[in-house]
């Protein structure tokens, strides 16, 4: 939404990519464009949620946060014991990105509807390609611990994610 300047004659608005453009967590939030309504002196900014984004959620763990008994750096097994708990989180993090985008398909019509006032939104003429694919990032730390492998890590989510590639 439009913020006032700070000598207050004027607003502003800075909007930003419609589309995912970097994995950061600030990426993870709802995508919208706007309509400006102007009429005079007076303006409005309608926020539209836009219904065919890929969904993406970041998050973040802590291997030192694991306790001995499940994850030892000592133990020689330790890679697959990490990979297996790993996975489990990319996994879950799936589901909440696919749950997330039904949620937005769901809804975002209703708001747009609200927004432009009726029945008047336009037909849809295209559908995101393989909406089941999701955007999952991770952020592992991993000090005391070795480090996986990310291509052979990655290739156990091919065809559940986008490659960014």
């Amino acid at each position: 939404m439009p913020m006032e300047s700070t000598v207050g004659t004027f607003r502003i608005t800075q909007p930003g990519s419609s589309v995912a453009t970097s994995l950061t967590t600030g990426e993870a939030e709802r995508k919208q464009v706007g309509i400006l309504d102007i009429r005079g002196q007076d303006f409005r900014l309608r926020p539209i949620p836009l219904s065919q984004v890929r969904s993406f959620v970041a998050s973040e763990v802590s291997l030192s946060d694991y306790k001995e008994e499940e994850l030892d750096p000592e133990d020689p097994n330790v890679d697959e014991t990490m990979a297996e708990i790993l996975g489990d989180r990319v996994k879950a993090l799936i589901d909440e990105a696919r749950e997330q985008a039904r949620a937005l398909r769901e809804d975002a019509a209703e708001e747009a509807k609200r927004a432009i006032m009726g029945d008047r939104v336009p037909v849809q003429n295209y559908a995101l390609f393989k909406p089941e694919q999701v955007l999952v990032r991770l952020k592992v730390e991993h000090s005391g611990f070795s480090t996986l492998n990310n291509q052979r890590f990655g290739s156990r989510f091919v065809g559940e994610v986008v490659s960014r590639t």
